[in-house]
């Protein structure tokens, strides 16, 4: 039950992402959302949702004052198991940007697995404005071991992308001995007058069952 919701929950997010951007607009249009806001409200979206089942659900952040990665990440706690989310804002898509993901989970691991019961999820999930430079094009691959059949939408908008000589999830098995078991990446924002989705800004998700 957790990760359907999970999943539907990327879903609605996508609605929770718009509102933002016209909210902020054009901080969020422009830079993406924060690690923190993005786990945030995340987290929010998840509560909503499980609420809808009728369930008791508890949000709470892992580490409101200190200054560790895991201040972007959240604790959803339900009748059916914990939904860690971790959270992760690329500035761009280069090495020490993508090492910065593992470096988070083995940190909330090292703090948080004796915690973990079998029925727990870990949901990562990241936002990057994709550019035309080599490792953020190839970021979208990297991330879900794929690439979409058709990328017309991204050539319009300026963007080729690239596939990846490395994968997220391999390396994810072999440091942390995580393995997702699903991936995705969406788009969720739209030109505020013409309606058409945003293609450079991408938004990625994975999530391991623990």
């Amino acid at each position: 039950m957790l990760l359907d919701t999970v999943v539907q929950s990327f879903k609605r997010f996508q609605t929770d992402c718009q509102a933002l951007c016209l909210q902020h607009y054009p901080a969020v249009h422009n830079g993406g959302l924060t690690s923190r806001h993005l786990s945030a409200a995340f987290a929010r979206r998840l509560k909503a949702d499980i609420e809808q089942h009728a369930l008791d659900v508890s949000i709470a952040p892992l580490d409101e004052e200190g200054n560790s990665q895991l201040r972007c990440a959240y604790r959803v706690c339900t009748p059916y198991g914990t939904i860690w989310v971790l959270a992760y804002h690329f500035v761009n898509g280069n090495q020490t940007s993508r090492e910065h993901v593992f470096s988070l989970v083995q940190e909330w691991l090292a703090e948080y697995q004796y915690a973990v019961q079998k029925r727990d999820l870990l949901v990562v999930l990241a936002d990057h404005w994709l550019s035309r430079c080599h490792q953020s094009r190839s970021l979208i691959n990297w991330w879900s071991d794929e690439l979409p059949e058709d990328d017309s939408h991204y050539l319009k908008q300026g963007v080729k992308l690239l596939g990846s000589d490395t994968s997220m999830s391999q390396e994810l098995s072999q440091r942390c001995q995580l393995y997702p078991s699903y991936l995705t990446y969406l788009h969720p924002l739209t030109k505020p007058c013409s309606g058409e989705r945003v293609m450079k800004y991408v938004q990625l998700y994975a999530v391991a069952t623990l």
